[in-house]
């Protein structure tokens, strides 16, 4: 067979080879002139004016071959495409809960992954709405933890209007009416009382045991008609067409794997959560470490108030979790000492008020304590359809000012009043339209404040440099100027006015009394440096509060 040398010879080479009747007037006149000339351009141009016609005779069998081709992959795409191992659903399935109405009586509403706190009081809140709920949780025994034991006063507000108060009965709950703060290094301290200005009616919140708080939601959700709890482990979310149909999980009974389906999956399942990593990219970030040491206390030494002692060697906080029991919360920077022990007599034991000294010793003497991390993992924005991520897996703060619980009521309320617009809970438009409402009315009513005050807390309490001290002893000082502004502090940290502008009145505050300090603090003749003192407190803190405030408002 001849070899082809050029362009031109693939060109006549094919055009030879054609039969008579293929050969068009206008496109074999083109290629004879294109023949004439020496400049492979003049080729192309002509090649380019007559694109219509060469690409008739050219490529008519090639373009038959591509859409062939092309619809192949389409089909296989649509055979493998992408789902959870052992969780794939047949197509009619997907629709159960629309088309039969036996299954329609009988399959619930809405899932909810987690029977802790939130899992338990959304059941229940639901279930009030005429909601079928199905809660599936790892173990229904007490949960044996420390976090989660303080309900501010805006939260103890927002139990009582979910009709939930009575999951307090028998949790031998202590009225809680104000925060009592130390700070040993500067010497000052803060006295605050949960009081409201309208009236001077002085609100309380609540201190108890977080596994009691928690069997008596579930006490109270096991009542209702609609509710139904599993005791299992959830493996995976069941997914069809980009949209969260159901779970997949291991029944502890049986230890059969099974699969429920739902059209709303609420996800609950708290701080360690195995399901987040599949919504959201987010991970927690460690700001520190914290161990819980509960400590017998005679009654008459129980606290009404949490007291917060602030040190060089510790910051850890005090406060009354049943009729002869305190827990002490003591925050631990940097890395866990090896002998944690040894760490709590040498650190925290010589500053522990007198009264309490013997009691505490005897605590860690006996191995009563244990040790959890201090995450913070601002909320972001999740729209993938029939799912909502919720409580710690969700959104997790500092939990030196105890604002966890209050703020998981408060998601609970606007969630509950946002469903009883939506009847259909497979309107998946509804609910994307309800979880954008859902972001920005958390973050207005008291997320914005909780989570920054609790980060920014732990920040001052826990610093060690000049700069922050300083700020530190103006946060103390500004609440002591009067009633008027140590109010506005309890209120914040009570949530009772969780809005971001009385935060940012408040930090205002606090930084002009601090700048006012660094001058004071310096003679006539060392000004600049109190000057540069100024701007070193400004970097600092705006250095800490931009990113924060964006990751809170931006998400």
């Amino acid at each position: 067979m001849r070899r082809i040398r050029n362009t031109n010879s693939w060109v006549h080479f094919y055009f030879e080879s054609l039969p008579e009747v293929r050969r068009t007037k206008s496109f074999w006149n083109f290629y004879q002139e294109s023949k004439m000339t020496t400049s492979s351009e003049s080729f192309f141009s002509y090649l380019y004016n007559y694109f219509e016609d060469f690409l008739f005779y050219i490529t008519k069998d090639v373009l038959l071959v591509f859409a062939l081709t092309f619809i192949t992959l389409m089909c296989w795409k649509k055979s493998w495409k992408q789902k959870p191992s052992g969780t794939q659903l047949k197509p009619t399935l997907k629709k159960k809960w629309d088309t039969s109405s036996t299954l329609k009586e009988k399959s619930p509403e809405v899932i909810i992954v987690g029977a802790g706190v939130l899992g338990s009081a959304f059941a229940a809140v639901l279930a009030r709405d005429d909601r079928r709920v199905t809660v599936i949780e790892r173990s229904m025994s007490e949960p044996d933890t420390f976090a989660g034991e303080v309900l501010q006063p805006g939260g103890y507000k927002i139990l009582k209007l979910l009709g939930l108060e009575n999951s307090l009965e028998g949790c031998e709950a202590s009225k809680l009416r104000g925060f009592q703060i130390h700070d040993l290094v500067n010497k000052e301290k803060n006295n605050l009382f949960f009081r409201l200005v309208e009236n001077e009616d002085i609100e309380d919140g609540r201190s108890f045991r977080h596994g009691r708080f928690v069997m008596g939601l579930r006490k109270i959700a096991m009542a209702e008609s609609n509710v139904k709890f599993i005791e299992g482990t959830v493996i995976n979310l069941v997914e069809d067409d980009g949209c969260i149909i159901g779970v997949q999980y291991k029944d502890k009974k049986s230890e059969n794997v099974k699969e429920l389906y739902a059209p709303l999956t609420v996800v609950a399942d708290g701080l360690f959560s195995n399901i987040r990593k599949h919504l959201i990219s987010q991970k927690p970030n460690v700001t520190s470490h914290f161990a819980g040491v509960t400590m017998k206390t005679p009654q008459e030494l129980l606290l009404t108030k949490m007291n917060t002692i602030i040190s060089d060697s510790s910051v850890f906080s005090i406060y009354t979790i049943s009729y002869s029991e305190s827990r002490v919360l003591i925050n631990i920077a940097g890395e866990v000492p090896r002998n944690l022990k040894d760490y709590l007599m040498q650190s925290v034991y010589p500053v522990m008020p007198d009264h309490h000294k013997e009691s505490f010793c005897e605590a860690v003497q006996n191995n009563n304590f244990k040790l959890l991390p201090a995450n913070y993992l601002p909320a972001a924005t999740l729209n993938k359809s029939g799912v909502i991520l919720l409580g710690d897996a969700y959104n997790i703060r500092h939990p030196l000012t105890g604002g966890g619980m209050s703020i998981i009521l408060s998601d609970i309320a606007i969630w509950r009043n946002l469903l009883q617009n939506i009847p259909c809970l497979d309107n998946y438009e509804a609910i994307l339209q309800a979880k954008k409402k859902f972001y920005w009315l958390r973050k207005m009513n008291c997320t914005f404040v909780m989570n920054i005050s609790a980060e920014l807390t732990h920040q001052m309490f826990s610093a060690k440099d000049s700069t922050t001290l300083l700020v530190r002893k103006a946060y103390f000082e500004y609440r002591n100027f009067g009633e008027k502004y140590s109010q506005k502090s309890a209120q914040m940290y009570g949530m009772l006015t969780p809005k971001p502008s009385s935060l940012i009145c408040f930090l205002g505050g606090v930084l002009i009394h601090a700048m006012r300090l660094a001058l004071k603090s310096e003679p006539w003749y060392r000004k600049h440096h109190a000057v540069c003192t100024i701007g070193t407190i400004l970097c600092k803190m705006l250095s800490f509060l931009i990113p924060l405030a964006y990751s809170e408002m931006c998400q």
